[in-house]
């Protein structure tokens, strides 16, 4: 191919790439892109792979005789040339700016100056919140910055004992770190055990190091007097970490509580743990973040899409706790705030199944914490184990 027609065709291709860019902006300003953006992406990018290598062919194979035949107007070919070059930056240029302009605008269009609740505002308005799509609007570009992975550890009764090598709720649990059973430090009551957890069933929980076991107990005495009477549990708890290697068990038997007002024991459960997502109270999410979600969302959300984005609310680890009063987020004496370990939930049962014989049925661990309540654990995972703490909430 001779010199002036790789020009030619370079000329071709340099004028097509500039109209397919125009209509690019044309469309994306007209119609929000019309689902076609990724395309002209590759189309621009395929375009600039062909000129780049049409350059180099031209420079290593028609420089001389383009030289020879142009000796006149070499001043010329390099101003095209470096025209060729620098005419996609500045389409570059002019493109994101355009992009960042439009969203910029559509934003403001979209948040409007306002009062954070208004209802009286709204009163006679008719809101239809099928219509609205929240994959397809900026709801999850400020809900996903708070979205935190957690993990439901759904106890099911078993009509089986289950082993105490394994991760569970009640029946008879590990005791090899124990020289007897535990007893209330209060009352001095048998403790019942609650659940207990193995490092290798869940590794992202908390475990010290040198630790493979987390196990929870419960004073049963509805007469005790730590019952109710702080912050920490309707029940007091006791929380206990230690290394076992699971060859052999100790058997102890638990003494007799002198007191006939005992919670029950918790059965054996087996656990059904399940990895999601947790989304926070709404006191916790930034003033600024709240605001908006209000003024754009409040009113165009339908059921089933709320109940996406909210904090669960049973037994899990990790994630955020589900308060049902005030957000409470103890400090560690570092001057640190402590972080949510994991709660412990009153309701443990899904929804269709939580009314069996015109009952209400709340969790087959059978622990009710105060009325129908949780308890939440938090950690300085600055200062360790030794900054663990509780406090529980009810309706």
């Amino acid at each position: 191919m001779k010199g002036k027609h790789i020009v030619r065709l370079m000329e071709t291709i340099r004028i097509v790439s500039i109209l397919l860019l125009l209509f690019w902006i044309y469309d994306f300003q007209i119609n929000h892109g019309l689902g076609i953006t990724k395309i002209f992406y590759y189309v621009i990018f395929a375009i600039l792979v062909v000129m780049i290598g049409i350059l180099v062919q031209l420079i290593f194979k028609n420089q001389t005789s383009i030289f020879e035949t142009h000796k006149k107007n070499v001043n010329k070919e390099r101003v095209r040339y470096i025209s060729i070059i620098l005419i996609f930056p500045l389409l570059a240029v002019f493109l994101y700016g355009t992009n960042y302009y439009s969203n910029f605008e559509a934003e403001l269009l979209n948040f409007p100056e306002k009062s954070l609740y208004q209802d009286s505002q709204k009163e006679n308005e008719i809101m239809e919140p099928q219509n609205f799509s929240i994959e397809d609007s900026s709801f999850l570009s400020v809900i996903e910055k708070y979205k935190r992975s957690t993990t439901l550890l759904q106890p099911h009764k078993s009509v089986h004992e289950i082993s105490w090598k394994e991760s569970k709720f009640g029946g008879y649990p590990n005791m090899e770190s124990f020289s007897e059973y535990p007893k209330c430090d209060v009352c001095k009551s048998s403790l019942n055990f609650v659940f207990q957890l193995y490092r290798k069933d869940f590794p992202e929980f908390y475990f010290p190091r040198d630790t493979n076991i987390f196990q929870l107990f419960r004073c049963p005495n509805e007469d005790c007097k730590s019952t109710r009477t702080n912050d920490i549990s309707d029940h007091k708890m006791f929380h206990y970490y230690s290394k076992v290697d699971c060859e052999k068990n100790r058997l102890f038997v638990k003494n007799k509580n002198s007191s006939s007002n005992i919670e029950l024991e918790v059965p054996d459960c087996y656990l059904k743990p399940t990895k999601t997502f947790d989304y926070p109270y709404y006191d916790e999410y930034d003033s600024r973040d709240l605001a908006k979600l209000d003024a754009n969302f409040r009113f165009k959300l339908g059921d089933n899409q709320i109940e996406k984005y909210v904090t669960n609310p049973h037994t899990k680890l990790d994630g955020y706790p589900s308060f049902i009063q005030n957000v409470v987020y103890p400090k560690c004496s570092c001057g640190r705030i402590k972080e949510f370990l994991f709660q412990l939930s009153s309701d443990d049962t899904d929804e269709e199944l939580k009314y069996k014989n015109g009952a209400i049925h709340w969790s087959d661990h059978g622990i009710m914490i105060g009325d129908a309540g949780n308890i939440y654990y938090y950690i300085c995972l600055h200062c360790g184990e030794k900054s663990i703490e509780s406090y529980w909430d009810c309706s």
